[in-house]
């Protein structure tokens, strides 16, 4: 019932539910935009910022970064647009101040019936100011460590860091050091999300499956451990958890619940998240990581998903 109410939208690709350690529920749908496939890759959208952030905690592992560097010591300011001041942790939980240096958003999946082929990839480009809605001196004279403003640009910046810090491209490294060894099947970039650097768009741009997306979330869930090792350090997934200093809603590129922004989940609940429903929501309490994918007309939120969860899950509900 619970997935029938999910994928009553009729934009749901997927749905996939891990439960101590195991799959216990999958499902899928054909669409205008997707096949019924556990394969099929959907187009992660800003979820993919969490495995981002996971290529940072990664490179933090392997001692090639520390989460309080300086993002000048490996991306000159002159490339970046980010202040010289800027930490390596400011740039995860979106209090940087800003950069008028920013690439394109995701490209939002064809339809199945659309041949055209993939376009170039994403180069940076300047502005003359912040896009809409950003605050004023946003990427101008907003100092680090002030302001809260979740923008894709500062976190597409890290990939250059972790490239430089790597002796690789952002590219290479994310394939290598985190996606073949998570087993990950499916995912690879949106052409688009490809610079000529062979630097990846951290902010989106990932395809993959909610398999896969389930791989991500079943990581956090284990404290940084896969496959019986030490993959994450384990204090680094408790800070990118955690309420960070200016939202408490927010922590290294995932979203959190603790102050019930989502009132049905909850409130130890946290989640990657992206634009028209794409989310790996991670349920400690619950020993429990739940994938979602789809795109169309009608867009899944986060609470719709857990007021159609709750059905089937009624233990869930509290705060």
């Amino acid at each position: 019932m619970a997935a029938a109410r999910i994928g009553a939208t009729g934009e749901r690709q997927g749905l996939v539910i891990i439960r101590h350690g195991r799959l216990v529920f999958e499902r899928y749908w054909e669409t205008p935009y997707a096949r019924a496939t556990p394969e099929w890759r959907n187009v992660s959208f800003s979820a993919g910022k969490s495995f981002g952030a996971t290529m940072v905690g990664r490179a933090i592992t392997e001692g090639l970064l520390k989460l309080d560097d300086l993002a000048a010591r490996y991306h000159p300011p002159e490339r970046s647009g980010l202040k010289p001041g800027v930490t390596i942790r400011h740039m995860l939980t979106m209090t940087s101040g800003g950069t008028l240096n920013v690439k394109p958003s995701s490209v939002p999946p064809r339809r199945l019936d659309d041949p055209a082929p993939p376009g170039p990839g994403v180069e940076y480009a300047w502005q003359q100011q912040g896009e809409p809605g950003s605050p004023s001196g946003y990427g101008v004279s907003i100092p680090p460590g002030q302001t809260f403003y979740y923008d894709g640009a500062v976190a597409d910046h890290l990939a250059d860091v972790v490239a430089a810090a790597s002796g690789m491209s952002s590219h290479r490294y994310m394939m290598s050091h985190v996606v073949r060894p998570l087993g990950c099947e499916t995912l690879v970039y949106q052409p688009e999300g490809i610079d000529s650097s062979d630097n990846v768009r951290l902010g989106g741009s990932i395809l993959l499956s909610c398999r896969d997306l389930a791989r991500l979330g079943q990581l956090y869930l284990d404290g940084g451990r896969w496959g019986g090792r030490r993959f994450i350090d384990a204090s680094y997934i408790k800070e990118a958890t955690s309420p960070s200093p200016l939202n408490p809603s927010y922590g290294f590129l995932w979203w959190l619940n603790g102050t019930g922004r989502i009132p049905n989940a909850p409130r130890s609940m946290y989640m990657a998240a992206g634009a028209r429903g794409q989310f790996c929501f991670v349920l400690p309490e619950e020993d429990m990581v739940v994938a979602t994918m789809g795109f169309g007309r009608n867009s899944l939120t986060a609470e719709g998903a857990f007021a159609a969860l709750n059905v089937a899950l009624p233990h869930v509900a509290r705060s």
